[in-house]
């Protein structure tokens, strides 16, 4: 398998690389982790990472554009990204060969040749193990990228879905130079609308069995002059309660009449929970789109019955 990744890679002049919309850091982490790690070791070849910024403004000086040509004659490769339609750029699928690397649990084929690693803490993990299995010497920016999208998908090595190789990834990647104090300003440091938001956002919580839950409505992140897409990244401000087992953040959509769900939960299945709204992620971190009001209900009222369970 790693094999037929490398030959491809060397194969192609041309790389595009994909991810998910509303992208994370392990999403921004991979794509430009995997964009300078390709160049370091193939300085001649064209690489090109793909998608919108989102929320962080940031990160569009390393974005490219393309057109639709380039994309024809590359190797497309996706990363971080469950299904289809999530992909931030449908032209995946017009390239010459596709390649996708993703640590979600497989529901459906989107590429030509698919690794999927579910029990990978972060598809940064995966890239970064791959790329010492090869013996890559790695720029710093590259491992820079790759460490802040490990540390931020399994919270600092804090989660359930950590393993052995984790913490081998996060060893490789400080060997090639990453900056430690700067990955962790990166992910966590917050500003002052942060900070406001987030209490905000404990004001509302309700406790429900050992689950710990909130609504917010479009005037709330709207407020503090946050997006959608900003507001719904908060649910870390839930985490982290010594007898909390299950915590949920609802917010409003754009279209002010549905709900967007990120569930969370220390060892507990939350993703079953998503799968009976349409939604899906991981076990213990999952994610639900176009919610009403009464569908919130209910998931809160299994949430409660999941909290409590032995």
């Amino acid at each position: 398998m790693h094999n037929l990744i490398l030959e491809k890679i060397q194969e192609f002049d041309v790389i595009t690389i994909f991810r998910h919309q509303a992208p994370d850091m392990d999403a921004f982490g991979s794509q430009l982790g995997l964009k300078y790690s390709i160049l370091e070791r193939y300085p001649d070849k064209k690489v090109y990472a793909l998608g919108d910024s989102g929320s962080r403004d940031e990160f569009n000086m390393y974005l490219d554009e393309v057109e639709d040509e380039i994309v024809h004659q590359s190797l497309a490769i996706v990363l971080d990204t469950a299904n289809s339609p999530r992909v931030d750029d449908e032209r995946f699928k017009n390239a010459a060969y596709s390649i996708r690397i993703d640590h979600h649990v497989q529901v459906e084929t989107l590429c030509d040749y698919e690794w999927i690693e579910p029990k990978a803490s972060a598809t940064c993990e995966m890239l970064a193990l791959l790329f010492k299995e090869w013996d890559w010497k790695l720029p710093q920016i590259g491992a820079q990228f790759l460490y802040c999208g490990l540390t931020a998908d399994n919270c600092r090595f804090s989660i359930a879905s950590v393993r052995e190789e984790s913490f081998e990834a996060g060893a490789y990647l400080f060997a090639n130079g990453v900056d430690v104090v700067k990955a962790t300003e990166m992910n966590f440091a917050s500003t002052y609308n942060d900070f406001c938001y987030e209490t905000i956002v404990k004001q509302k919580s309700i406790r429900v069995g050992n689950a710990l839950t909130a609504i917010l409505e479009n005037e709330d992140y709207e407020a503090v002059g946050f997006n959608f897409v900003q507001a719904k990244e908060k649910v870390y401000a839930l985490g982290g309660i010594r007898d909390i087992q299950v915590w949920a953040l609802f917010t409003k959509m754009e279209d002010r009449e549905h709900y967007s769900a990120s569930l969370r939960a220390k060892t507990k299945d939350v993703r079953s929970i998503a799968e009976k709204f349409g939604g899906g992620g991981h076990v213990c971190a999952a994610g639900i789109k176009n919610l009403t009001r009464e569908q919130v209900d209910e998931i809160i009222e299994l949430l409660e019955k999941r909290s409590l369970e032995a």
